[in-house]
């Protein structure tokens, strides 16, 4: 794949889930200890605000985790912290379970609110002195600090990059977006393939302990294989080709199959391990997709040629 279409086959996408933590410094319990203990700085006190029967509270939470493991999951690595890469070809299912978990957020939210005063009766009372109604927010305030909203950006893209600076200048920082896109490639497809490498080396190791074979290792295995290819979206020959076969060989099989074949075992763990080092091989290399050259002379970043 020529680089000039990674920008039509993905983009860059962030989720942001904010939830009240619901968790206090209290500098007086701590000064309480350091005192009893005649120390200073040994650590520091926080209080938990709600009890263990804020069901409710308990339930937003868990509704923004599987939000967020949906997304770590069809996205990949990227080089900046809280943005990761979305390929096209995930997105519009994944726009629409996000939809859904922002509507389940949303009504647990109202729930939790509701529910509110009565968890801070309950607290006061675990608490004894320890409780301070300043530490908890009215539910307007509260209201504000949950949310959940996921965002798309382009993927950056050199040729659009032409602002107002010295052409040298500019032809430099060209390069080292060129740059930044070969570094991207690498971490996305080295995130993925790290996927699927633990998943198989997890796998042979159970194979080669014999029966021990738990249908949940196999399942995984056999998801990543429906998975992963919709997150190729460099349609790299090699991983392309790394995929297939883990799906030919390793994702057709059951763990009651495999639990009852000794052979089969041995078959199959063999063949995870010639995989392995393939995946092994792919990610000590380099992204195997072509830039052009530009039409004026540049520095040697614009310039590369990269073969599969």
């Amino acid at each position: 794949m020529n680089i000039k279409d990674i920008g039509s086959r993905v983009m860059l996408a962030t989720l942001n889930v904010s939830v009240w933590r619901a968790r206090r410094f209290d500098t007086k319990a701590t000064a309480e200890v350091e005192n009893k203990h005649e120390a200073k700085d040994i650590g520091r006190f926080n209080k938990r605000l709600l009890t263990d029967g804020a069901m409710s509270y308990k339930d937003v939470c868990a509704i923004g985790n599987r939000a967020r493991a949906l997304f770590d999951a069809r996205t990949l690595d990227y080089d900046q912290l809280g943005v990761r890469l979305m390929p096209t070809a995930v997105y519009m299912d994944v726009a629409d379970r996000m939809r859904q978990y922002q509507d389940e957020f949303s009504t647990a939210t109202e729930r939790f609110l509701a529910d509110y005063p009565l968890f801070m009766e309950e607290a006061k009372s675990a608490l004894n002195d320890l409780f301070d109604e300043t530490d908890y927010p009215t539910v307007a305030e509260l209201r504000k600090k949950f949310g959940m909203r996921m965002s798309v950006l382009p993927f950056p893209d050199a040729d659009q990059f032409d602002i107002n600076l010295p052409h040298d200048v500019l032809v430099g920082l060209k390069g080292e977006m060129d740059d930044r896109v070969l570094s991207a490639v690498k971490t996305a497809n080295d995130d993925l393939v790290g996927r699927l490498f633990e998943a198989v080396q997890h796998l042979a190791n159970r194979l080669y302990q014999g029966t021990s074979v738990r249908l949940d290792v196999a399942d995984k295995v056999r998801e990543l294989c429906d998975l992963l290819p919709q997150l190729n979206f460099t349609a790299d020959p090699t991983l392309t080709t790394i995929l297939a076969d883990a799906k030919a060989h390793l994702a057709v099989h059951s763990g009651a199959e495999l639990k009852e074949s000794p052979e089969l075992r041995q078959q199959v763990a063999q063949k995870a391990m010639e995989i392995e080092a393939q995946m092994s091989a792919f990610m000590g290399g380099m992204p195997s997709f072509s830039m052009p050259a530009p039409a004026q002379a540049a520095p040697s970043a614009m310039v590369r040629l990269l073969s599969a």
